[in-house]
């Protein structure tokens, strides 16, 4: 049993994460292999919408790319986590083109269909030949230790239960040469307040509205994640909040 209690020294924006309702167990429609083809596509661009101009990209890349920039190693090998349609990935890959850094992407999701919708973005993108789409199971990963520098996800670690989470850290961090990058959702009353005020704007599909607020209710505190990640014996973790409701989790290694 993992003890929920909050750390005593906690930001201010962590603290008004305290007011936040209990966490809620259930699988979301579209992994439930609801709606159709064209259901799927909507959604997963509402997603990519809301995570591309309400702070969820940020949350990740602002940690990532400079990590990116001081390394000597060429290429650099990534895995995106969850990769839903790529999208994430596919705009990794065109930062790193802009900037002369050589990287090698694998976008890996267990969803047929997810990987469907990143077919169609990978037809439609120009210089793809560093991105291999995989389908595969985030508790066993097709790399060898240490033969990938970075692993990182977005909006996945709420699909986990907390001993989930505890493995997936845990395994991540194993195989990783450099770390382990993964930005998430933040439960609260207050994201779930902002979430359904936009929806007018970002999320008209029911496949998106529905999910979105269960995401909300699904995802963990800064604090409980901090907890998770004590238990899955991390090094050198750091847990940054970011507005508006996203959190990214670091841990590093150190390389002799």
């Amino acid at each position: 049993m993992v003890d929920y209690t909050l750390p005593p020294k906690v930001s201010y924006f962590n603290r008004l994460l305290r007011w936040s309702p209990p966490r809620k167990d259930q699988p979301e429609l579209l992994d439930q292999g609801a709606g159709s083809e064209s259901d799927v596509r909507m959604n997963l661009h509402e997603m990519w919408v809301i995570n591309r101009w309400l702070g969820g990209v940020q949350a990740l890349t602002r940690h990532l790319f400079p990590l990116l920039r001081r390394q000597q190693k060429a290429p650099l090998r990534i895995v995106d986590i969850g990769t839903g349609a790529g999208e994430m990935a596919f705009f990794i890959a065109r930062w790193a083109r802009q900037h002369r850094l050589p990287i090698t992407l694998y976008p890996l999701d267990l969803s047929a269909r997810n990987l469907a919708m990143a077919r169609e973005h990978e037809a439609k993108a120009s210089h793809t030949s560093n991105i291999h789409l995989l389908q595969g199971d985030a508790s066993s990963l097709p790399f060898a230790p240490q033969s990938v520098d970075y692993y990182i996800s977005t909006l996945f670690l709420h699909h986990l239960s907390p001993q989930q989470i505890i493995d997936f850290l845990a395994h991540t961090y194993h195989l990783a040469q450099r770390g382990i990058i993964m930005s998430d959702l933040t439960r609260g009353y207050l994201p779930l307040i902002a979430f359904r005020l936009i929806q007018p704007l970002f999320a008209r599909h029911y496949l998106t509205r529905h999910d979105g607020i269960l995401s909300i209710r699904r995802a963990y505190t800064p604090g409980e994640l901090s907890i998770l990640a004590q238990a899955a014996g991390l090094k050198n973790v750091r847990i940054y909040t970011h507005f508006p409701w996203r959190m990214t989790l670091i841990a590093e290694k150190s390389l002799v």
